[in-house]
């Protein structure tokens, strides 16, 4: 398998992860927040994001140099740590209050300062950037943005981060990329 084919597939990961973070919106509505059903979309997406992240580096590492890469690996970090405060409340059952401690709270600010901080300036590259079609970083401020609405357990953030993946994953997927980046990924492949 060449460059090309891996990065191709790691933005198939990409859809998949955002589907799988959108699906946690319908099943807390419905199943209510920190249910099996919406903790199980969770985990999942946390995985496929933690893998597929990396994709999104790879198609601007150019344009976006090392503070691209920083930004990247904090998502990712952000994405693992998320992974394991899901695991822990998804094995703890269904409306168990979450663990209190010192290293709950150092995992929190990790997962805050790794994926919102990480995912802010990552648009603002993304958007320097011009590999991503404009719409692209948008959606990722418009998921930050999303924090800020006053809806109870923020039941859609997660609709709002899973879009932002599947446009990405999308964009990688498809090709539709800006020509440098097209381009850079066909001289990989060579």
């Amino acid at each position: 398998m060449n460059d090309k084919q891996i990065i191709k597939w790691l933005g198939m990961i990409c859809i998949l992860a955002g589907i799988t973070r959108i699906g946690m919106t319908p099943t807390s509505l419905i199943w209510g927040t920190d249910s099996p059903q919406e903790l199980t979309f969770g985990l999942t997406a946390c995985i496929l994001m933690s893998v597929g992240t990396i994709v999104t580096y790879m198609v601007q590492s150019r344009e976006t140099g090392v503070t691209g890469f920083i930004t990247t690996l904090a998502i990712i970090i952000g994405n693992i740590v998320t992974t394991a405060m899901v695991w822990t409340q998804f094995t703890a059952g269904a409306g168990a209050p979450m663990p209190e401690g010192t290293l709950v709270d150092i995992s929190r600010a990790i997962m805050m300062v790794g994926m919102m901080g990480g995912s802010l300036l990552f648009a603002i590259l993304t958007f320097r950037a011009r590999v991503f079609p404009r719409w692209v970083p948008a959606l990722l401020v418009l998921m930050i943005l999303n924090l800020f609405l006053p809806i109870a357990d923020n039941k859609f953030f997660a609709a709002f981060w899973g879009i932002a993946y599947v446009g990405m994953g999308y964009c990688v997927w498809a090709g539709k990329l800006n020509p440098s980046a097209a381009q850079r990924a066909e001289s990989l492949s060579a």
